[in-house]
């Protein structure tokens, strides 16, 4: 553990050097290349390095090096702050934007978003209130990554006898783990969880479980979101914000607070009367289960009755689909979907030491043999891992040169983490179509970031406007739904057969079942978000959700719940920003019109996706990039029609 104590402390060190390196250059030598693109890469360098470390923590499968991760993040994070308020390197800066030299393109771009990052940290204002915004920056970093590792390290569970599994298939019940009384133990890890909530009979114990889930987080996340709110507040006042939702969509899509309240309110009323009429039709399903007239939908009861519903209602059985998804063919089939339209090839290599042994990686290379990345899969659960699916990078491609030279491109790396369950002897891990939606997605992300072209480091992969970064992997989610796709996806475990076409179409007439319940919980949760970083509460935190999901859902939550202790983007970087979710479907939506019509497997259309919303990252503004691959203005007809509003 002391390395890795070493190793954030090397870091520090380095960065230190560079940066006085940097301020000693004089005002006259100064170009972009060895002051604005150099600070680019120095904090790049940094910043890799503390991805490294801040990854661990959360996959690491030992105790003792998650702790001790997280103990480096936090020296870092505060040192790191630190460095970033150095006025020498700010000078620097400023002394090159005084020559005035003409920029164009991703240079242009750089320069004009260094200078705001400085104005959004306080340079513009006296040194003691800039003083009040570095350790309010530092206390946000903090507690954080507390509330990060106290959701990936809660662990809970529900024991159950075999006739409390009823309704759930024996390749579920094969995959958990006993207790010494040989019951059967339920946990709160996504292969449990939902299969659990959407199909095990016993109410009782779907409430049991559900009760357990809503406490992850526990009360300690309640009080430190409370005193990130605060701070994030504070932030913005001191530098000079209406609040901290103006201050976190500047340098978004968005550009201001009021669009997006105005974004969400639409949506909103808009979904009112989808949920309502799909409240009424799952409480009449369990009034008729039941026999109980009188009967009503509890939140313990949501998933199930609407798997039931969507079974009756289309003649779908989810169980039989599943069995044409089994996890290694449904990998197999998406790899092949992604290098045939992208024009690359993935190659798995053997024999590195990783820090498990489920952990697989790939390199990437252009169809004329040229390497142009790396990337991992880590997909199963294990105690103390990040507990949903996410991607993340680890090395930011960009351009590595020195003054008057070529350089050469450093090749970006990233790892797919996720929770599927694991295949056995016995049990080849049979996906959701929904998981396949998911693992489309995030594999999305991996794509987004290791095909990159950006010059510089900070405009690389996904390092895109937060309301823009998920637009690309939720687009590339459609290929769960096409006939052409999915004959690559599917593989019967048992006899081979790719999924029947009729059980398409089932699918696909299914796709809006449930529409405006999925949208108003996501909507409910940006709601909550936008509300408590725009407005004053004076109720605790667990209360202002509690009360947006009655009046958007109209389904209480657990009396026990202590939401949003678990809700995982509240602890930094999607705050006042949980709206980008579906703000970004607008163009999700929009850009996947250019493959439907049989066209979800051309190249040529792939190619221009490839070379204009992935290469680019951020060099260009997110719009600008919509535009050039549609070849016209975005719109939002699609996105409507994706969520049963369109017409």
């Amino acid at each position: 553990m002391a390395d890795i104590a070493a190793m954030a402390t090397k870091i520090i060190a380095t960065e230190k050097t560079q940066l006085s390196a940097l301020k000693q250059i004089p005002a006259a030598q100064r170009t972009f290349q060895n002051t604005v693109a150099a600070l680019d890469l120095i904090q790049n360098e940094a910043q890799t390095a503390f991805l490294k470390i801040d990854f661990l923590m959360n996959v690491s499968p030992l105790p003792e090096v998650r702790e001790a991760t997280k103990e480096a993040v936090d020296v870092l994070n505060r040192e790191l702050i630190e460095l970033s308020y150095d006025e020498g390197v700010y000078r620097a800066v400023k002394e090159y934007a005084a020559l005035g030299e003409v920029l164009q393109g991703p240079e242009k771009k750089l320069l004009e978003t260094t200078m705001r990052a400085y104005r959004r940290m306080g340079f513009d204002l006296l040194s003691e209130v800039r003083t009040e915004v570095k350790e309010n920056a530092k206390k946000r970093a903090e507690l954080g990554t507390e509330f990060g590792k106290n959701i990936n390290d809660w662990k809970d569970h529900i024991a159950v006898t075999r006739d409390e599994l009823a309704g759930l298939p024996d390749s579920y019940i094969a995959g958990l783990c006993r207790d010494d009384k040989g019951k059967y133990l339920v946990t709160l890890e996504y292969p449990d969880f939902v299969p659990f909530m959407e199909s095990a009979q016993n109410a009782s114990k779907r409430q049991e479980l559900a009760d357990k889930n809503s406490r992850k987080g526990g009360e300690e996340n309640l009080t430190i979101l409370a005193e990130l709110v605060k701070l994030r507040a504070e932030n913005a006042k001191l530098l000079g914000y209406k609040d901290h939702a103006d201050y976190k969509t500047e340098d978004r899509m968005a550009k201001r607070g009021q669009a997006v309240g105005e974004f969400l309110s639409g949506l909103r009323d808009g979904a009112r009367p989808l949920v309502a009429k799909e409240l009424l039709d799952i409480t009449a399903l369990k009034r008729e289960d039941t026999g109980d007239k009188e009967a009503e939908i509890h939140y313990y009861d949501v998933a199930y009755y609407s798997r039931m519903l969507k079974e009756k209602r289309y003649d779908m059985d989810e169980q039989k689909i599943k069995e044409y998804f089994p996890l290694a063919a449904v990998k197999n089939g998406m790899f092949e979907i992604y290098q045939t339209l992208l024009g690359v090839t993935f190659t798995r290599l053997e024999g590195y030491k990783l820090w498990h042994e489920d952990v697989e990686l790939y390199e990437v290379r252009n169809t004329d043999g040229a390497l142009v990345s790396y990337f991992m899969l880590d997909l199963y659960p294990r105690e103390g891992k990040y507990s949903h699916a996410a991607a993340f990078n680890l090395v930011n491609g960009h351009l590595h040169k020195t003054e008057g030279g070529e350089g050469a491109y450093v090749p970006p790396v990233a790892c797919m983490v996720a929770n599927f369950p694991k295949p056995i002897e016995g049990n080849p891990s049979l996906m959701s179509h929904y998981n396949v939606e998911v693992f489309l997605h995030e594999f999305g992300h991996v794509m987004h970031h290791v095909l990159t072209q950006a010059a510089y480091p900070s405009q690389s992969g996904f390092a895109t406007a937060w309301d823009f970064v998920e637009a690309p992997s939720q687009m590339l989610e459609n290929w769960a739904w096409e006939h052409e796709s999915l004959k690559l996806l599917t593989k019967h475990h048992e006899t081979g057969e790719v999924i029947p076409a009729d059980m398409v179409e089932k699918l696909r007439k299914a796709r809006l079942h449930m529409i405006g319940h999925d949208t108003m919980r996501q909507l409910s949760f940006a709601i909550f978000d936008f509300k408590i970083h725009t407005e004053p509460f004076g109720t605790p935190l667990k209360e202002v959700l509690r009360n947006t999901l009655i009046d958007l859902m109209g389904v209480a939550p657990s009396p026990v719940s202590l939401q949003p202790a678990g809700f995982g983007h509240m602890g930094g970087g999607y705050d006042a920003g949980y709206y980008g979710y579906l703000w970004l479907r607008v163009y999700a939506a929009d850009m996947y019109t250019r493959f439907r019509d049989g066209k979800v497997l051309d190249p040529e259309v792939g190619k221009a996706y490839r070379q204009w919303i992935l290469e680019k990252g951020s060099s260009m503004e997110e719009i600008d990039l919509v535009r050039g691959f549609l070849g016209r203005e975005p719109n939002n007809k699609a996105f409507l029609e994706s969520i049963g509003l369109g017409g």
